[in-house]
């Protein structure tokens, strides 16, 4: 059987990486798409969120052979990763957030102002924002701003690999860079791709998932 896979998507969204793990899972991967910090399902911190998920692995008695993080689902994986044994390998795709943006106006402009290629449609998205809540949403993206991932790097023991999109709003290469060079990290730079890769993209994710556990 091919590796097991767990995906942390971003805040409040969940719909525009179902296409990415089914295209896993047909190929033969073990894929659980989980579902985002603030749903009402979950908690709405991403330390609280990332420590849950680890909890589940741990009273389970599962093992994940790659977890992986998408945005701010890099916070909250990095988290799991720190907190169980169960993790074998950590994918952390546009991780936020950028010490640039640490503070809500410029971290909201940034992500109003939008504009990058292939992300998911605002439909789509509203529809998953209905499931949190204005209220929740605005916990967990304060909590993405206070929960700082190089100071969760340091716990993580297993290989991590830090993907850089080129035209990613949300963060720059050079925080990329430093999170992977201070943390005996792999780094890849994805080009033409936005912060929402690997969203219609999902063939080129499964090379990359494929190489990663081979």
């Amino acid at each position: 059987m091919a590796g097991s896979v767990m995906i942390m998507p971003g805040l409040a969204v969940r719909g525009y990486a179902i296409d990415t793990a089914a295209t896993l899972a047909g190929a033969g991967h073990p894929t659980r798409l989980l579902d985002p910090v603030t749903w009402r399902s979950v908690p709405d911190r991403l330390t609280d969120y990332g420590e849950r998920a680890a909890a589940d692995l741990e009273r389970d008695g599962e093992d994940v052979d790659l977890l992986v993080g998408l945005s701010v689902g890099t916070q909250a994986a990095a988290v799991t990763a720190a907190e169980t044994r169960r993790v074998r390998r950590l994918l952390l795709i546009s991780p936020t957030v950028d010490p640039a943006l640490r503070n809500r106006r410029r971290l909201l402009g940034k992500f109003l102002a939008g504009g990058e290629p292939r992300g998911p449609g605002l439909g789509q998205q509203i529809a998953d924002w209905s499931r949190a809540g204005p209220a929740r949403i605005a916990r967990g993206f304060d909590s993405a701003i206070r929960l700082e991932l190089e100071d969760v790097l340091p716990r993580i023991k297993v290989p991590t690999m830090i993907v850089h999109c080129e035209h990613d709003s949300l963060g720059s290469h050079d925080y990329a860079a430093s999170l992977a060079v201070g943390h005996g990290a792999d780094l890849l730079l994805v080009p033409g791709a936005g912060h929402s890769w690997p969203a219609d993209d999902a063939a080129a994710f499964l090379r990359l998932v494929r190489e990663l556990l081979r």
